[in-house]
């Protein structure tokens, strides 16, 4: 799987690093010079959302796959409780893994609407999405905490 990862990401980097022959400007019409902060955004963000997307499209495709091959276990015959075993997937885990990404996605959706309050997109848009996405793992942390009492 990681062969797999390795393997799209690379291309992807030497795609978005090519893209632009331009120079970026901003509002004041100066050049922003390559390997500033705010060029290397420019390239660091995208790469970073595609990685996100395949790796959540391949949690949706194992979700898919793991459920198939567990109903053609127990349409073979084999039990349930063995079958599950065999997948080492519980309810309960799945419920939680469900939950964790609407949280994440809930912070992530507070971060993008935060920047897209603060009209400029420079480094400190960077910080508003890490720090929302700290605290929806944190608020996950709190969930877990809960629930295990």
């Amino acid at each position: 799987m990681k062969k797999i990862l390795v393997s799209m990401i690379i291309p992807m980097t030497t795609v978005q690093g090519f893209a632009q022959d331009k120079l970026i400007t901003d509002n004041k019409s100066n050049t922003i010079e390559p390997g500033t902060i705010e060029h290397l955004s420019g390239i660091i963000l995208p790469i970073l959302f595609i990685a996100f997307l395949i790796y959540m499209l391949t949690l949706i495709v194992r979700y898919f796959l793991d459920s198939r091959l567990k109903n053609k276990l127990i349409d073979k015959g084999m039990a349930e409780q063995l079958s599950a075993y065999l997948l080492n997937k519980n309810d309960h885990d799945k419920k939680d893994e469900v939950i964790k990404l609407a949280i994440l996605f809930c912070g992530v959706g507070i971060g993008l609407v935060l920047i897209y309050l603060n009209a400029p997109i420079h480094i400190h848009s960077l910080a508003i999405m890490a720090i929302s996405i700290g605290l929806s793992y944190f608020v996950y942390f709190f969930y877990l905490q809960k629930k295990d009492k």
